[in-house]
């Protein structure tokens, strides 16, 4: 499910991985927390870690902690069976469908 486009702030940039026959990058964005009318910060911040596969890894403009971009995400889920013990676990992940400095 694609998410509508949305303003973050990097706060991290992981390394290139190489998994199986697929790279995976991980990147940290932080979305601020709401303010009021004066100005003043009132809500908490937001954390997400995103992650970018593959060709994409080379579309994404160069990053760095504190650089604020605009990006597009898409929203994954996935249930799967643990084998040992019968229990369905859920994963939920971001992966990044485009990504632009501002």
């Amino acid at each position: 499910m694609y998410l509508s486009e949305h303003k973050f702030i990097v706060e991290k940039i992981g390394e290139v991985e190489n998994i199986k026959n697929h790279q995976l990058l991980k990147i940290v964005l932080r979305k601020p927390g709401w303010r009021d009318e004066f100005g003043d910060q009132v809500g908490k911040d937001d954390f997400y870690e995103v992650q970018v596969w593959n060709q994409q890894i080379s579309e994404m403009p160069v990053l760095k902690k504190g650089d604020k971009v605009k990006a597009q995400l898409n929203l994954n889920g996935q249930e799967f069976l643990d084998n040992n013990n019968g229990e369905m676990y859920y994963t939920l992940r971001l992966n990044v469908r485009k990504m632009e400095l501002l």
